[in-house]
């Protein structure tokens, strides 16, 4: 019996997914460890990879969605005979999921757990113009079929897929700098969103239309986070953690949230749920999109503690190393631009958070000292709330605390 390819479930919350791109092409011979398929959901992006060898056949075509144990094709050991026409099974419905239900606390928090059939991984770094045994060129059967349309020889693509594997989007970019090298600009491109891209518009869109989203700005005076900022760096530098103004503004929201829940809540079911616990997001600018990896139980971590952790996270979000339990349960969401020099911005709710808080530049101020003004370093909060879940006073001592706590860092070491 051939062994069957499975749509691999990802957290207890996913319905679907989609075959995004087949790595392995129909009929081709795969090893155990090489990828079979991009598995797409609506939280990440996961590469499939291939548990025996033979001979892969394909039952649903890339860009298929299917549900989590659906049967997506199989692997013909060598001394197994390939039908004509492939059998249709039925799909696998105890299927392990890659984690568990969450305490009662958190909104969607699947953990780490076991997985049965293939194991998903995550993409790593890209290795140029990567070949398979006897000298062949790793590439997707999307890519190599539009190399075919567009007269691009693989041999001159770097791949940037998992390890190096070139994606059809690195032979459009190929067919597109040669179209490009003569004639000069062209009137134009039209790229599909897919992926991440598509992911986010489609959240993002949502979370406008479903929520009742107000913003407000304030100015923080942050002369002694500066000071403090600075004399933790030269402190910690011999555990080698360099802690960030962003670092001071998520603990100063941890705290915030402690004395104000009513941010820490979310509307669901036309219900007011209120998070005991703080999972702090931090988002995560990637070439692909944003992503908001999450630091879990924040209220039970020191200053240094949130620190490691976000630069933690953060680095592996940029590797394309985060898990889906590294996304999930998030209670309310920090999102930086002060290092683009943006002084407020608008910042679009996560949901089912109630609020996500926009963080500035430092830039040279004034602060008054009764009727003295005073040179200082200065920033700006902008936070976004659902009006359905607490009203402008309560969103507006929620920012004040987070102001005091960062007027006040040392509040933050205890």
């Amino acid at each position: 019996m051939p062994s069957e390819i499975y749509l691999v479930k990802v957290g207890m919350t996913m319905e679907e997914g989609t075959v995004e791109e087949w790595y392995v092409a129909d009929g081709d011979r795969v090893e155990p460890g090489e990828m079979l398929y991009r598995l797409e959901t609506e939280k990440v992006n996961l590469d499939v990879d291939a548990e025996t060898t033979g001979t892969v056949k394909h039952l649903a075509d890339a860009g298929t969605t299917c549900k989590p144990g659906d049967v997506v094709g199989f692997i013909y050991a060598d001394d197994e005979t390939i039908p004509d026409v492939l059998p249709t099974p039925k799909p696998k419905l105890d299927i392990a999921v890659a984690g568990e239900a969450s305490a009662n606390d958190t909104p969607q928090e699947p953990s780490a757990g076991e997985r049965e059939g293939p194991a998903p991984r995550k993409k790593e770094p890209a290795a140029a113009k990567p070949r398979r045994a006897g000298g062949r060129i790793a590439a997707s059967p999307v890519a190599r079929k539009l190399a075919g349309e567009l007269g691009v020889d693989l041999a001159n693509v770097t791949g940037t897929g998992p390890r190096g594997r070139i994606t059809k989007e690195d032979v459009q970019a190929v067919a597109d700098a040669a179209a490009n090298a003569p004639a000069g600009a062209q009137a134009g491109s039209s790229t599909p969103l897919t992926g991440m891209r598509r992911t986010i518009a489609e959240r993002m869109r949502g979370s406008l239309r479903d929520t009742a989203q107000l913003t407000m700005d304030m100015e923080v005076a942050m002369g002694d986070a500066v000071k403090l900022r600075r004399d933790l760096v030269a402190e910690w530098e011999s555990d080698g953690i360099r802690v960030t103004y962003t670092d001071l503004v998520l603990a100063a929201a941890t705290k915030a949230l402690g004395q104000h829940p009513a941010m820490n809540s979310a509307l669901k079911d036309d219900a007011l749920v209120r998070f005991e616990a703080v999972h702090i997001g931090l988002a995560v600018a990637l070439d692909e999109g944003l992503i908001v990896p999450v630091i879990k139980d924040a209220q039970s971590k020191s200053l240094k503690e949130i620190a490691t952790h976000s630069a933690e996270l953060a680095t592996r979000a940029r590797d394309g190393k985060l898990t889906l339990d590294d996304v999930e349960g998030g209670t309310f969401t920090v999102t930086s631009l002060g290092m683009y020099g943006v002084d407020t911005f608008t910042p679009i709710l996560n949901p089912p958070q109630a609020g996500i808080l926009g963080v500035g530049r430092i830039y040279d101020g004034l602060r008054w000292e009764g009727e003295t003004a005073v040179k200082s370093a200065m920033m700006r909060l902008s936070l976004t709330w659902d009006h359905r879940v607490l009203d402008g006073a309560p969103a507006a001592e929620f920012l004040a605390a987070v102001r005091d706590f960062l007027e006040s860092p040392y509040r933050l070491l205890v």
